[in-house]
């Protein structure tokens, strides 16, 4: 049954004659009369009663007409839901995030993304690691950032940086007159030390065990941006990942690397029920991009991230 058929229905319908109808169509009459015989002939029954020059419509004629008429808005609303895909009219991006990734990564990428996306609607919402993957895992969002490793059901996660953990210290700290600081120098002095249950205090201990060296731990806090803000302080020194430091004036801190070392891996979170769209791809390799611009030295992109930025083509989308 052709649209073009339904289309003439319909405006036979609506404008109470055949010549109405072929001047609402840009058509001709003969056109008009020949698409609603076709399609009475392929029905099975008459739509309208010819009264002389007028057509009268049957009670299956009015029947029909409000089911073709229902259709065919359906039909212009398939149309116009593929044109605001394609346009990206409407389009939302829902992020999760632990709070320091939050705060250091997603305000630069948003302002890159806004650039080429300026219709894309963009929401943010800021829990603790722990809690980024059950959030994916509802569907409720679309991408997570968040700290690696993370293993929880119905989430996929992707790697896309390994970032060089450095010794923090307050400005002026005698320890910022050397380029590197080693396991020693870390062990001799006070320390500001992240909660046991942490992955980069498991990290730091363990490999400080390995050392047979011991931490002068002065405070303990389960955040990493309050380490750095104690160290501001002058109560001590931390160790630390870039993306903690950046949360902090810089004005108040040294940075130095420090060996043997230690990398944190920072990854994307996806819900295994979806496959990424090409807005939350292009967003990903954003974020990717920000984080080796903070500290290209200490920070490695690793997964599909390093390939994207192999590639130029790839890291810039075209303006939908």
């Amino acid at each position: 049954m052709r649209q073009r058929s339904l289309q003439a229905l319909i405006a036979v319908m609506e404008t109470g004659s055949v010549t109405e109808a072929a001047r609402r169509l840009y058509r001709t009459q003969p056109q008009v009369s020949r698409l609603i015989a076709a399609l009475e002939d392929e029905l099975g029954f008459a739509l309208f009663l010819r009264q002389g020059r007028r057509l009268v419509p049957t009670h299956e004629g009015v029947r029909f007409y409000e089911e073709a008429k229902r259709i065919l808005l359906g039909l212009d609303e398939i149309s116009q839901i593929a044109d605001d895909i394609r346009s990206l009219k409407e389009a939302r991006l829902k992020i999760v995030a632990q709070p320091y990734v939050a705060h250091a990564l997603v305000p630069d990428a948003f302002v890159d993304f806004r650039a080429r996306y300026p219709q894309v609607r963009c929401s943010l919402e800021i829990r603790s690691r722990g809690d980024v993957a059950p959030w994916i895992a509802g569907q409720q969002f679309d991408i997570g950032i968040a700290a690696l490793p993370i293993d929880a059901p119905a989430v996929r996660s992707e790697p896309f940086a390994s970032v060089a953990v450095a010794a923090i210290l307050p400005k002026g700290h005698p320890l910022a007159s050397k380029p590197e600081l080693d396991a020693a120098d870390i062990a001799g002095a006070p320390f500001i030390a992240l909660r046991p249950f942490t992955l980069l205090r498991i990290a730091i201990d363990s490999l400080f065990a390995s050392l047979d060296l011991s931490l002068a731990i002065q405070f303990e806090t389960s955040s990493g941006l309050s380490a750095c803000q104690l160290v501001a302080k002058g109560l001590g020194i931390t160790l630390a990942d870039p993306l903690v430091v950046r949360c902090v004036p810089q004005d108040q801190i040294e940075i130095r690397p420090w060996r043997p070392g230690l990398r944190l891996s920072y990854g994307f979170l996806y819900s295994v029920a979806h496959t990424p769209s090409a807005l939350v791809l292009d967003f990903a390799e954003t974020v990717a991009r920000i984080t080796k611009q903070l500290d290209p030295q200490a920070t490695e992109l690793v997964g599909p991230a390093a390939k994207a930025s192999q590639d130029p083509q790839r890291s810039v989308a075209k303006n939908g």
